[in-house]
């Protein structure tokens, strides 16, 4: 059934593309690529033998809708780049989606990635007070923009700050219609519609979940936009895929002047939607980190009486918190794993504050590195070369990146990883288009990344080493000037050697030059 659907839309596609002899040829060249991807696709289905399972059915519905948008842009000779690459983003992303399918048509658990969302329902709300006053006043129930865009990196408190204008009681009074859709798995259209049209039409007569499901796209959006018609409306959609195709969704749902509202939260900003207003969060400071991190293990987990956090120890709780770098999933976490604790002690608690454990927040983390685009990819691992919390400067991340093998050395594509990186919320704007900086738990996740992927290795005098599991091909060296001490027989693999401002002396380097002399090439970093 789905296959002999796709190679009808196909012929569709093949059809309108012969008749026609008046069109530029690089619309047709938009029309023969749409058309080369479908066939993959059905390659895909047929190779497969995949059986019409209801993600299958889905994808399917999707590309039928793409192909009817390539269609209506064919027949009007549109030739605006961006409606091109956004309907060969979403088909790219249907098809990897199509690879992850069992036989029977539906997505592999084990290989569906999990949102970015990793916030809990009930939270401790600490920070976001002026946010919510602001978003509501000048974007939500004031301002012009239809679209208002949370955006920021994973933990940082979008889907809370999202929930609490969503069920503030102004808000809830404004809006006659209000829907909330997360993506706890990767969506396509036709289920962001179905599970839109569930929350928004009558109770005393709702459709079926299998009705709606066998609609077609088109079918759906034309419901959507009559249950939501004459009425002022605010849906907000939490962490949903940068790839799907808003453009055609937002272009049926009714006209935005009556203060309608689409909320979205997301670590990027998407191409294709026009006049988004968008909201930068910010990590918490010291003192609302201090907050928040209180509110956790005293109060959200009920430790009553000698099993409280000492205030004797807010230098140091505070001194660890610096560790999560104003991030309020990371302070939460941490909060949590300290209050499953039985302590009673001081002493006790310094331990505890001493030997924190990241790793459970850093796995947290990961589903917002696996959306990074591929091609970022290398320039995030190569982000664990730098000190936590240094300075980014522009000449060196360039020098970084090459020396990594991340990009070519070339100034136009490193600037534009620099624009990508900042978009995907990886690293911040310090000072306009020289120096940046990055979160201290995300470099955490770089490090962790970059050890499993590149051989590389962080060298500390301090002791506080751990033994790489492959050839260690980077290593970069933190230590004082006068405690430096480097030995080592496993120098044979190394492509790069790194060290801080601090051991870059001739004493260093005469000392690494004998014990690297076998070596034929090496990059000498000095990190600045």
């Amino acid at each position: 059934m789905s296959e002999a659907l796709l190679l009808s839309v196909i012929h569709k596609l093949d059809i309108k593309y012969g008749e026609d002899t008046k069109t530029k040829e690089i619309i047709k060249e938009q029309m023969e690529r749409v058309i080369k991807e479908m066939r993959e696709i059905v390659d895909i289905v047929r190779d497969k033998k995949l059986e019409d399972g209801r993600s299958l059915n889905f994808l399917v519905s999707d590309l039928v809708d793409v192909a009817d948008d390539v269609l209506r842009l064919f027949t009007k000779r549109e030739t605006l780049p961006l409606y091109y690459v956004s309907i060969h983003t979403w088909i790219g992303e249907i098809k990897k989606r199509m690879l992850r399918l069992g036989d029977d048509g539906v997505e592999m658990e084990s290989n569906m990635r999990s949102s970015e969302n990793v916030e809990d329902d009930d939270v401790d709300v600490v920070g976001l007070e002026q946010d919510v006053k602001i978003l509501i006043r000048e974007r939500i129930i004031g301002g012009i923009d239809s679209t208002v865009l949370i955006k920021g990196m994973s933990g940082i408190g979008k889907t809370t700050l999202a929930r609490e204008i969503y069920n503030h009681p102004t808000v809830v009074e404004h809006f006659q219609h209000r829907a909330w859709v997360s993506n706890s798995v990767d969506l396509t259209i036709k289920e962001l519609l179905i599970k839109l049209i569930q929350q928004l039409e009558d109770p005393q007569n709702p459709h079926t979940s299998s009705l709606l499901e066998n609609m077609d796209n088109r079918s759906l959006r034309d419901m959507l936009r009559q249950h939501l018609q004459g009425t002022r409306y605010l849906i907000v959609l939490d962490d949903l895929p940068k790839q799907m195709r808003f453009m055609s969704f937002l272009g049926d749902l009714p006209q935005k002047w009556n203060g309608n509202r689409l909320l979205l939260t997301s670590h990027t900003t998407h191409k294709d939607i026009w006049n988004q207003e968008v909201h930068q969060m910010k990590p918490l400071d010291s003192k609302k980190s201090w907050q928040l991190f209180l509110k956790t293990i005293n109060h959200g987990n009920k430790l009553t009486g000698e099993h409280k956090f000492p205030m004797k120890l807010e230098h140091m709780g505070k001194q660890m918190l610096r560790k999560c770098g104003g991030l309020s999933l990371a302070i939460k976490e941490v909060g949590k794993q300290l209050a499953k604790k039985k302590v009673s002690g001081e002493s006790e608690w310094e331990q505890l504050l001493e030997s924190v454990d990241f790793g459970p927040i850093l796995k947290l983390l990961e589903p917002f590195y696996h959306k990074l685009d591929p091609k970022l990819e290398s320039c995030f691992l190569c982000m664990a070369f730098f000190k936590e919390n240094t300075t980014l400067r522009k000449k060196k991340l360039i020098q970084i990146w090459v020396t990594g093998g991340a990009v070519q050395d070339s100034e136009y594509k490193c600037g534009q990883n620099l624009k990508d990186l900042i978009n995907e919320s990886v690293i911040e704007v310090k000072d306009k288009n020289t120096e940046y900086c990055m979160n201290v738990v995300l470099h955490m996740l770089s490090i962790q990344k970059a050890e499993e992927k590149l051989g590389f290795e962080i060298l500390r005098n301090n002791g506080n080493n751990r033994p790489s599991e492959s050839p260690c091909r980077h290593r970069v060296i933190i230590c004082s000037r006068d405690k430096f001490d480097y030995s080592t027989d496993q120098d044979k693999h190394l492509v790069s050697l790194s060290s801080s401002m601090e051991v870059a002396t001739w004493t260093l380097v005469r000392l690494i030059g004998r014990t690297l002399k076998n070596l034929r090439y090496l990059t000498w970093m000095i990190l600045g």
